[in-house]
């Protein structure tokens, strides 16, 4: 059986290289490429891995024109996903995305991309499969529950405040909300800010790079659930990772994937 031939966006990135790194080693698939912001680097290397004599692009269409991937891998930057979807869109490639920071307009953007190239895409927030426990527990518990605050707590330099994976959770959390909270704000802010009714806190620190923590508070009257997950490594996002590669091409042309669980009915059964 032929290797899976995948192509990973922010090949040198701190998931990029865990992904890289995982690909190189295995017997299921092939490293097909890799595109980071600048040329000349041994992918293999930029992971800690021996030299193979393959380099990182920094053009991605002509990239994804000549190496013709099965499937890309993308953790790169908000700043230029878009433009990379249209690439992906054009030369019709299945994708794996975990960068985050889209809005409701770049969605509408990405599912017509999707629709009209036949491509599928599995757009997620957070692949650890913890993170992904606790939404699904979420989306049960939540309505019970009227007060629901989330904090994230990244690096100093992180891209997004919340970040992508605060916003998941408030969404799993929508049927609860901030509940009756009547404090006056002396300082502008100081109660985080909220998306859909749910509050958000971001703290950022001068954190490890790959270091993450989301702490997510449900309250009720007499009764208090705090839950908190941190992630010391990207290496818990690999198994999430590859479950959407090997699984996305079975959907139907023009299916974007926002959740995990999505992939197999439910990996949470």
């Amino acid at each position: 059986m032929d290797k899976m031939k995948i192509f990973v966006s922010g090949v040198t990135g701190n998931v990029g290289s865990c992904i890289a790194r995982a690909i190189i080693k295995s017997e299921k698939y092939h490293l097909a490429g890799g595109f980071c912001s600048g040329t000349g680097q041994d992918i293999a290397a930029a992971a800690g891995l021996e030299p193979i004599g393959m380099c990182c692009t920094s053009d991605l269409e002509y990239a994804m024109d000549q190496l013709k991937p099965d499937m890309v891998i993308d953790f790169t930057s908000a700043r230029i996903i878009m433009d990379n979807m249209r690439i992906y869109a054009k030369n019709r490639i299945n994708a794996v995305i975990g960068t985050t920071g889209f809005d409701d307009e770049m969605m509408d953007e990405v599912r017509t991309l999707a629709k009209e190239a036949g491509t599928r895409w599995a757009i997620i927030s957070n692949f650890g499969l913890g993170m992904n426990f606790v939404m699904d527990f979420l989306k049960k518990v939540s309505t019970y529950y009227p007060y629901v605050s989330v904090i994230d707590r990244h690096h100093s330099q992180m891209a997004n405040a919340p970040s992508g994976t605060a916003m998941s959770i408030a969404e799993a959390a929508a049927n609860g909300n901030s509940g009756n909270v009547k404090s006056r704000e002396v300082l502008p802010h100081v109660l985080g800010g909220s998306a859909g009714r749910v509050q958000i806190l971001s703290q950022r620190m001068p954190y490890p790079g790959p270091y993450s923590e989301h702490e997510i508070t449900l309250g009720r009257t007499d009764e208090i659930i705090r839950i908190n997950v941190q992630d010391f490594s990207s290496e818990v996002y690999l198994p999430g990772i590859f479950l959407a590669a090997d699984s996305i091409g079975k959907f139907p042309p023009g299916t974007i994937i926002t959740t995990l669980s999505d992939l197999q009915n439910t990996i949470l059964e």
